[in-house]
């Protein structure tokens, strides 16, 4: 399954797209130019789900992305900070991070979800015993609130 994940923020979003554990793509964009940005991303690749982090600036962006699905992002610029310092040669692990990375947290959410919201149906069985399947977008709901 393809998605389009982005990680808000008041400046600039992380943008990625992300199929099946491999990123096809990955920007940071001005957040006044996300909406435009989006829109030609989803006819470029045209991915299933639109997933919006749930932090900075999400409810400002929720109307103007509508299709997309808050998810939550909690620990996910810690993460993404972790495996770019990793991913530096052992001499440099010292020096600070002087390059913005919201690109890779919208990865790391596009990952995330893909984890928990496996592809395809799932056969469920309804009352009366009559078999049915439960489609991708019946599992996308989120709770109303948290406890």
């Amino acid at each position: 399954m393809r998605v389009l994940a982005i990680d808000p923020g008041t400046a600039k979003c992380g943008v990625a797209v992300v199929e099946s554990g491999r990123v096809l793509h990955q920007e940071i964009v001005l957040t006044e130019q996300l909406p435009e940005r989006v829109a030609a991303l989803r006819i470029q690749f045209s991915p299933a789900t639109v997933l919006l982090g749930n932090g900075t600036q999400s409810k400002s962006l929720i109307a103007l992305l509508p299709e997309a699905l808050l998810v939550p992002e909690a620990y996910t610029s810690q993460r993404a900070r972790q495996r770019l310092i990793a991913a530096r040669p052992w001499w440099k692990r010292w020096l600070p991070l002087t390059q913005p990375y919201d690109d890779l947290v919208a990865v790391i959410l596009a990952e995330d979800w893909l984890r928990t919201h496996p592809p395809g149906p799932l056969p469920s069985t309804k009352e009366g015993g009559e078999e049915e399947r439960e489609t991708q977008e019946s599992r996308l709901s989120l709770p109303n609130s948290l406890p």
